[in-house]
């Protein structure tokens, strides 16, 4: 690459993040002729994908700093489900899952609408599942269930406490020499003297601003942007407004700071919100799939509109769209224990009717579908009907209406909506990832719009595109920073 062709990424679009950021100017930075700190690797926010990083650099006895800008660490991570898609474990063969690395690299690019780069689902589906391998082995952290979600062909939703997870790699890099600083905001990506590479990173800390060098490499991990209505405007309007269960430090700095040096941005056409949140949701904890464990989805009208087995990405999609935006979600209570028992995501929404508490009020009930419409503010009649046409397709094995055959993504037989009380719960769906970002290949090197890897720069986690496509697999974003974290550190080491 010429020196006139880098030095036109570094600065001609360097104006394209100013743009989309309202900054007065992104010109290039140069290093300086003395850094205040250096270390081999220097990791920009302390989410799942920058703590992975930071116990990899311990494994490879690198020297490392994570600079988060919130006051906690944890990011978005803190406030995912848990949820850590793998194949071929252990725990799957135990409950008789069969599934492997191929299987699921298939399920990604089919759900990615061929989008999807399959050298970088590739190195996903490996890295997770040798991270995988340590978490449960050397760190000795055990999923308390394994799910069918979105977008899987089997059972590949392994689910922990994130929390868990996060302290845990936390104490591990901490121990090992990695410096974790929090309320230290990443502001800019320095370039070497001679433009050649990304030498480092200007840090403000406090009062003080300090330039920060990076031996090996600088690692962008500092998320999307659910949390700046801006962004979202320009790239999704109709989510502009939209519930946000996401960390309020994800404004798209990683991004922006990406933008500015010349990367390639990938997926934007693809952000989508999830479906299945009760109304005015925040928390994570008041998300329901129960429409994975059999249960239909309607509109205002009481008509069903979609295929309910699909990824709640596209689930959202299609609510959205639906008069006024609103839906409901219309179950029995055969369908609220099967899904108490197998799915961890939304047991806190069930839990007091299994407890035998007073119907709570982001739902409603009743001894027929009748009464559970009626008591929704729903047209009794209507939504009986609809039900009993469902039933009718259940029963000939075939859905006339949306094409539905499965519970979840081609697994699970579809089961009448028949043993009372019902339920019926208005749903909407929330941001809690954008789902696109910096492309990446499959050493996390970040790649810019001419496709080359830029020397010194690598990204991981949510602030990443070219991995999800179209559309996303249940279990793979919490997952994915985990597994490119852990890469990006390996490819530090040979660059």
């Amino acid at each position: 690459m010429t020196m006139n062709r880098r030095s036109f990424l570094a600065g001609g679009l360097a104006g394209t993040a100013a743009a989309l950021s309202g900054a007065s100017h992104a010109t290039p930075i140069l290093a300086p002729k003395k850094w205040d700190e250096t270390y081999d690797v220097v990791i920009v926010s302390a989410g799942a994908a920058g703590l992975t990083a930071a116990c990899e650099a311990v494994k490879q006895k690198l020297t490392s700093v994570v600079f988060e800008k919130m006051p906690i660490m944890g990011g978005s991570s803190v406030l995912c489900g848990g949820m850590i898609a793998v194949s071929d474990t252990d725990e799957q063969k135990a409950q008789n899952v069969k599934d492997t690395h191929d299987l699921f690299v298939k399920d990604l690019i089919v759900s990615g609408g061929g989008y999807a780069d399959e050298k970088v689902v590739r190195a996903y589906v490996s890295s997770i599942r040798e991270h995988y391998e340590w978490l449960t082995k050397e760190l000795g952290l055990k999923p308390d269930a394994i799910v069918l979600q979105g977008g899987q062909s089997v059972a590949r939703s392994h689910h922990f406490s994130p929390s868990k997870i996060l302290m845990a790699m936390a104490d591990y890099a901490k121990k090992g020499g990695a410096e974790i600083r929090t309320k230290c905001a990443v502001e800019r990506l320095i370039w070497s003297s001679d433009m050649k590479k990304i030498e480092g990173v200007r840090v403000k800390t406090g009062e003080k601003t300090i330039t920060v060098r990076a031996k090996k490499g600088v690692l962008l991990a500092a998320g999307g942007f659910s949390s700046n209505p801006t962004l979202l405007g320009r790239y999704n309007p109709p989510l502009k407004n939209a519930a946000v269960i996401a960390g309020k430090g994800t404004q798209g700095d990683g991004i922006l700071m990406g933008l500015s040096v010349g990367a390639d941005f990938l997926d934007t056409a693809y952000i989508k919100a999830s479906y299945g949140f009760k109304l005015n949701p925040v928390s994570i904890d008041e998300m329901g799939q129960i429409y994975w464990s059999g249960g239909i989805i309607v509109n205002k009208n009481c008509q069903r509109f979609v295929d309910e087995s699909i990824s709640y990405k596209k689930l959202g999609d299609a609510a959205l769209a639906q008069p006024e935006g609103k839906s409901w979600m219309v179950f029995d209570h055969a369908m609220l224990e099967r899904d108490y028992k197998v799915n961890p995501q939304g047991r806190e929404l069930w839990k007091p009717i299994l407890e035998g508490k007073k119907t709570p009020d982001y739902l409603s009930s009743g001894a027929t579908i009748e009464e559970a419409a009626k008591n929704a503010g729903l047209d009794p009649k209507a939504l009986a009907e609809t039900v009993k046409r469902y039933n009718g397709f259940v029963d000939q094995g075939r859905d006339a209406d949306c094409g539905r055959m499965y519970m979840a993504s081609g697994n699970g037989k579809l089961v009448r909506i028949e043993k009372g009380p019902f339920y019926v719960m208005p749903a909407t769906a929330a941001m809690i990832g954008t789902y696109c970002g910096l492309r990446i290949d499959e050493a996390a090197h970040v790649i810019d719009v001419w496709g080359d890897a830029i020397p010194g720069l690598w990204a991981a986690g949510e602030v990443t595109g070219g991995f999800h496509g179209a559309g996303y697999i249940s279990g793979t974003a919490f997952a994915k920073g985990q597994a490119f974290g852990r890469l990006a550190v390996r490819s530090m080491i040979k660059a």
